[in-house]
């Protein structure tokens, strides 16, 4: 798997030399017909491999090729509000406790 790996790559790395000799408006031909092969997605898959290189080298190809993030890392960004700031809890300060601090044990 990590040879197969490697040689993608290595076509990957062929596409993006000629697309920048192409210029401005060039496309990466060869990932663009890995993406119509549905290859985009068993890619993806490989994310979930017991090998951990196999893991690494699938997401250092869909990241440089792809545009794409690891789905872990887009899980631990914070949401952003519609002005692109990052929700803040308690008003960006502490958290406020409750007047009279709180109580773990039975009511009264």
């Amino acid at each position: 798997m990590a040879v197969a790996l490697e040689a993608l790559e290595n076509i990957l790395k062929v596409g993006a030399c000629d697309m920048q000799e192409g210029g401005a408006g060039a496309a990466n031909i060869y990932a663009h017909l890995v993406d119509e092969a549905e290859g985009l997605e068993k890619i993806e898959t490989l994310q979930h491999h017991p090998n951990n290189d196999i893991y690494e080298k699938a997401v250092k190809i869909m990241e440089a090729y792809f545009g794409l993030e690891d789905e872990e890392d887009q899980n631990l960004a914070p949401e952003l509000d519609s002005t692109g700031t990052a929700y803040s809890f308690g008003g960006g300060g502490t958290p406020a406790t409750p007047q009279g601090g709180f109580s773990f044990g039975p009511s009264m």
